[in-house]
């Protein structure tokens, strides 16, 4: 083995010339420690449109409005720990419940606190955004909340002139568990809920909810666009920096069929 002295005669200088960044939309996420599905369903929405690239924060589980509101505290730290070095485009919270209770506005301060001036977006804010952009204001929505959740959803939506027309509960208290509920759960769900309903859009809610694969299904089921937390989001962050998601097979708003 030749020394250290001897080595630096035999090794190379090389030279190189640095390529720009890859062309694509360089989506930055802060997703939750409990989170199991929010990674999966980007995965099937990315395509070449995309990157994002992700870190967590720590979550306690408790489905309460005092847990999620801890949250906030680790959001910057988190952020931060992105892709050192590479711009980001945009950045994303991955929780709605917690955006509802902390507050966009925070939730988007705290994620760009040290990422320039880019913007922000987290699934509540995303939601509403595709509601407008579906012109749908009679809202159904599905939520896996306990009620101390659901009432903040229920007043925050109202503010912004969303009629809520029925709102059916879980009541999960774990975040966890929220990802293990079963195909045949929400559309049993759906059926209840929508039962001569006049509603022009579902919202199901909550990024761990694994409804992705079925949203189209439940479109041509019930004959309205169904919105969830992982779609709008996705939609959203593209929006937000000019250009149009495109993801056919996964539902009305992500199908690039409206203006």
């Amino acid at each position: 083995m030749m020394s250290f002295e001897a080595f630096t005669s035999f090794e190379q200088p090389l030279e190189h010339k640095q390529a720009p960044r890859i062309n694509r939309v360089h989506i930055g996420l802060v997703q939750l420690s409990t989170d199991h599905s929010l990674e999966m369903d980007w995965a099937k929405l990315l395509g070449t449109q995309a990157g994002v690239f992700s870190s967590r924060v720590y979550y306690s589980s408790e489905m309460t409005p005092e847990a999620l509101d801890q949250i906030a505290n680790g959001i910057v730290e988190a952020s931060d720990l992105i892709a050192t070095g590479l711009p980001m485009d945009v950045m994303a919270f991955g929780c709605t419940s917690a955006s509802i209770i902390i507050g966009e506005e925070k939730v988007a301060s705290l994620l760009t606190q040290n990422r320039g001036d880019i913007p922000a977006t987290n699934p509540w804010t995303a939601a509403k955004a595709s509601f407008k952009h579906l012109n749908a204001k009679k809202i159904a929505v599905f939520s896996p909340y306990p009620t101390s959740v659901n009432y903040p959803l229920y007043q925050q939506l109202t503010d912004a002139d969303f009629d809520v027309v029925t709102l059916g509960s879980l009541g999960i208290e774990r975040d966890t568990d929220i990802t293990l509920v079963a195909k045949e759960s929400m559309f049993a769900a759906l059926e209840q809920m929508l039962k001569d309903s006049d509603a022009e859009l579902v919202f199901m809610s909550c990024t761990n909810l694994r409804v992705l694969d079925y949203i189209e299904e439940i479109e041509a089921k019930f004959g309205i666009p169904v919105v969830c937390s992982n779609s709008a989001m996705f939609w959203h962050a593209m929006h937000l920096t000019g250009n149009v998601a495109m993801c056919p097979g996964y539902g009305k708003l992500l199908n690039n069929q409206t203006a």
